[in-house]
């Protein structure tokens, strides 16, 4: 394992020297809600630490990437989705079920790109210790973005894991980023599962949004003796367990993955968003028994697929197919724009909603809505106070309407709309800020009747959405 140089070691002394120890009796002493604390008799491991802010990229002496897949119909983990920023972020992306004629090509059962996400794999072996990473997660549902240490050991069927997913609230029916799942196993049917409500858990006065853009540390402590992993989120206590808790030495995983069911963190429905990752951290234990073992690999990059040069911060445009260049047309849909018409409307929905060429922003492809024709796009996880820059091009007639809508549909919680009325293109903005109770956005786009709403160039993005350190 590499070894750290002062200045980070001084890091990780520093940190660690906020925290207290605690009585070995993890039931009657520490409790969810609490700062996060060492239990009596634990002392870090600093010479076999691991700490990578990736200001030298993607190191291959310290990392797998992954090129496999797992978790039913989905396009895996791949490489190409791997990348890191000049000022030292690494860059996972996930691309979601309205990713269309790209660059990427999946790995699993779908090979042209959609439902692929990145995962980062560690060369060292993990034991019990504390584990740690600063990101911003992937801000959709259904794409799941993990931390986690994994061993499989088939001559057993043992499973020795631990997890961080987001988002949670799937066992709530409530899929959404104010909720955390922890989970740990020795066998894939013996594990303990918490779906973390950090609002309740915290006590907060103001509810909590993990994909709010900002930066937030989640981690865990994995102890052996006694037996119990003590998960946290920005640094303070979000679920406890003493039940199933793993022995062998594993791997370090991070990334985004889409599992199969959207049962479980919700359908996929845009086309591609990033997490974002400042650090890794791991801090073994002295004296924590564990079982040695070497967990098996396959599936990885070859070294001439890792990212060999940093990109620019990316920014990411919340809509699906905003300049329609790149799309897919059934009678249902158009790239993420669902299409819909008036009931008293006779003609086919071909007829009244097409793609038009040259006129456009700079005279590229456009949309044309007419005759009564009606075409939205839902975004989802847009939660109380959320801000965004909202731009569109248009000319025709025909209005562009925002709405936010609680965790159905069926109330309009503010709705905001623009009229579009000239024979010219023309550039529109407005600022926008989500109410109380909100989760999703509808742009919804319809022409006045005989008339035809010709638009392009669709932008939503989260204000001060910066993605940097």
């Amino acid at each position: 394992m590499p070894k750290l140089n002062k200045k980070i070691l001084s890091l990780l002394v520093a940190v660690s020297s906020l925290v207290a120890c605690s009585s070995n009796n993890i039931t009657n002493n520490i409790a969810a809600g609490e700062d996060i604390n060492l239990l009596d008799n634990v002392e870090f491991d600093y010479d076999n630490a691991f700490f990578d802010d990736f200001s030298n990229g993607v190191s291959s002496d310290n990392w797998y990437i992954g090129k496999q897949a797992w978790g039913g119909s989905n396009g895996g983990v791949v490489p190409n989705n791997i990348k890191y920023t000049d000022d030292g972020t690494l860059v996972i992306t996930g691309n979601g079920k309205y990713y269309l004629d790209g660059d990427i090509k999946g790995v699993g059962d779908v090979k042209d790109g959609r439902y692929t996400g990145g995962a980062l794999i560690s060369k060292f072996m993990v034991q019990p210790g504390r584990y740690e990473i600063k990101m911003k997660v992937l801000p959709r549902v259904g794409a799941c973005t993990a931390f986690w240490t994994f061993a499989y050991d088939v001559d057993d069927a043992s499973n020795h894991e631990i997890d961080i997913e987001l988002p949670g609230g799937h066992r709530s029916d409530n899929i959404s980023f104010s909720n955390v799942l922890n989970t740990n196993y020795i066998k894939e049917n013996l594990n303990q599962s918490q779906d973390i409500k950090v609002k309740e858990t915290f006590s907060s006065p103001d509810e909590i949004y993990f994909n709010d853009g900002e930066w937030h540390t989640f981690g865990f402590d994995w102890y052996t003796d006694p037996e119990c992993v003590v998960y946290y989120v920005d640094g303070k206590i979000s679920a406890i367990s003493n039940v199933f808790v793993p022995n062998k030495q594993a791997r370090l995983w991070v990334g985004c993955w889409f599992p199969v069911t959207s049962a479980f963190v919700g359908s996929a429905d845009f086309e591609t968003d990033n997490m974002y990752v400042d650090y890794v951290k791991y801090i073994p234990f002295k004296n924590q028994p564990y079982e040695e073992f070497t967990p098996p690999i396959s599936g990885y990059a070859f070294d001439a697929e890792y990212p060999t040069s940093p990109i620019s911060t990316p920014t990411i445009n919340k809509i699906s197919n905003g300049t329609f260049e790149k799309l897919k047309y059934n009678t249902s849909q158009i790239g993420g724009w669902r299409l819909t018409k008036r009931v008293s409307e006779e003609k086919d929905i071909s007829e009244i909603v097409k793609i038009v060429d040259d006129q456009g922003y700079e005279d590229s492809k456009a949309l044309s809505v007419s005759d009564g024709a009606i075409v939205y796009q839902l975004i989802d996880s847009v939660y109380h106070g959320f801000k965004h820059d909202f731009s569109f091009y248009a000319k025709g007639n025909g209005k562009v309407t925002i709405r936010y809508y609680g965790v159905t549909t069926s109330e309009i919680l503010l709705s905001k709309t623009v009229e579009v009325n000239s024979d010219e293109l023309q550039k529109y903005h407005l600022d926008l800020e989500a109410p109380e109770n909100s989760q999703t956005i509808r742009i919804n786009l319809e022409s006045s009747t005989g008339n035809s709403l010709i638009v392009d160039n669709f932008e939503l993005y989260l204000k001060g959405d910066t993605y940097g350190k």
